[in-house]
């Protein structure tokens, strides 16, 4: 589950280098991107507003880097260096902006047309949101266990289990029955997930195996 260390006052309780900012806005800003693409094509309110959660961490992660930027500068070539740091900064600022803008088509129920989701569906990478059955053989097993990324090319960007909703899932965690799996990846191998998922496929071998 990613972490957020950001509180009221927009400032981080947890340290961070200019290098390591940098870092966190730009794995945020993937993030951002897949969760907003896969609300809108799976038409899902709650990943859309993790989108609009995730660009007010970004703007407090540009804050800080503003205030550490400050601190660091100690002459002209030092504000030289640090001035294209924070150009690359703001204009992740500005994608995540962008990015939050696509979920409007979400959370004001706008739609997009059928040529255009159509158009969008044919786009790699692909999503889909699958349900865990009972009798899955992913039941009980952890996202770093099954490999997904290496033996299907597909990663999980969220679970949702009952009222929670787990955004970008750590390795260690493990599917249960019920939850509801939103991946990415190539479409016959999103459709391989679904079948394990689905119990329709028991065999894991199967599916690592084509």
């Amino acid at each position: 589950m990613r972490r957020k260390y950001s509180n009221e006052f927009g400032f981080h309780a947890k340290p961070m280098s200019v290098r390591e900012v940098l870092k966190e806005m730009k794995d945020i800003c993937g993030l951002m991107i897949d969760l907003a693409y896969a609300s809108v094509l799976l038409n899902d309110k709650d990943l859309a507003n993790e989108v609009l959660e995730l660009e007010r961490e970004i703007d407090s992660l540009l804050y800080q880097l503003w205030m550490s930027a400050a601190i660091a500068v100690r002459d002209r070539a030092d504000a030289e260096a640090m001035s294209s740091v924070v150009k690359v900064a703001m204009a992740m600022d500005e994608i995540s902006n962008a990015v939050s803008d696509i979920t409007h088509v979400v959370l004001r129920k706008l739609g997009i047309h059928p040529a255009v989701r159509e158009v969008l569906e044919k786009i790699e990478p692909h999503y889909k949101r699958v349900t865990i059955a009972k009798d899955s053989y992913l039941v009980g097993k952890s996202i770093g266990e099954l490999d997904l990324d290496i033996e299907l090319g597909i990663y999980v960007i969220a679970i949702r289990r009952g009222k929670e909703l787990i955004i970008d899932p750590e390795d260690f965690e493990k599917f249960q029955a019920g939850d509801v799996v939103v991946v990415k990846g190539p479409a016959d191998c999103l459709e391989d997930f679904a079948k394990v998922a689905s119990g329709e496929i028991k065999d894991w071998s199967e599916v690592i195996e084509e």
